[in-house]
């Protein structure tokens, strides 16, 4: 850097780089928004859409899914269809620091076998900063079976646990930044 009458001047070089970095930004999150949008289109549709080439838009999927930007892929499912509903558990914890088993346990995906004569997935496990420490969002077929869970999963791990509150999903409107196709439908209930 350069220093001139108390200002600092940046060489050309600096910024350069950095609206290089900038752009390479922009266009990742070009990309992602259209996979968001549809994560099953193909390269060549998600490239005219970005205005970038098809060799472009498969090297920053390569990259983004090499360092970790994208997990994986799934498809966003009705799950009406398949009988179930969304329930959200909001769980407050004590202050006991949890055991290693029980991070394995929830590192492990072995949250889902609590009720194994009922067929409960976990969507989503977030720990979280608020009013509750960990929002855990799953399907179940019915509300009873969904306290069930709840009640196994509090017997379960009562030594971590202060609270937990149920929610039922009643309509979702947007999964994963995608509007729910079958709104009109259901927007009477609003």
């Amino acid at each position: 850097m350069y220093f001139h009458r108390d200002t600092i001047t940046i060489p050309r070089e600096v910024t350069t780089i950095q609206k290089t970095k900038q752009k390479t930004i922009e266009d990742e999150q070009k990309i992602l928004t259209a996979l968001l949008e549809k994560a099953n289109e193909s390269v060549e549709k998600i490239a005219k859409q970005c205005n970038f080439s098809t060799h472009k838009v498969k090297g920053t999927i390569k990259k983004l899914e090499k360092n970790g930007t994208i997990w994986a892929y799934t498809a966003i499912i009705d799950d009406e269809a398949y009988n179930l509903k969304k329930y959200t558990m909001l769980v407050q914890r004590t202050n006991t620091p949890l055991d290693k088993t029980t991070i394995t346990e929830i590192l492990n995906e072995r949250l889902d076998d609590l009720l194994p004569e009922k067929p409960i997935k976990i969507k989503n496990i977030e720990y979280v900063h608020g009013s509750y420490d960990w929002i855990v969002t799953f399907q179940a077929p019915d509300i009873i079976t969904a306290k069930k869970y709840c009640e196994r999963f509090n017997h379960k791990y009562h030594s971590y646990i202060k609270n937990i509150n149920l929610l039922e999903t009643i309509i979702t409107i947007r999964s994963q930044s995608i509007r729910n196709p079958r709104l009109k439908e259901q927007v009477s209930f609003l």
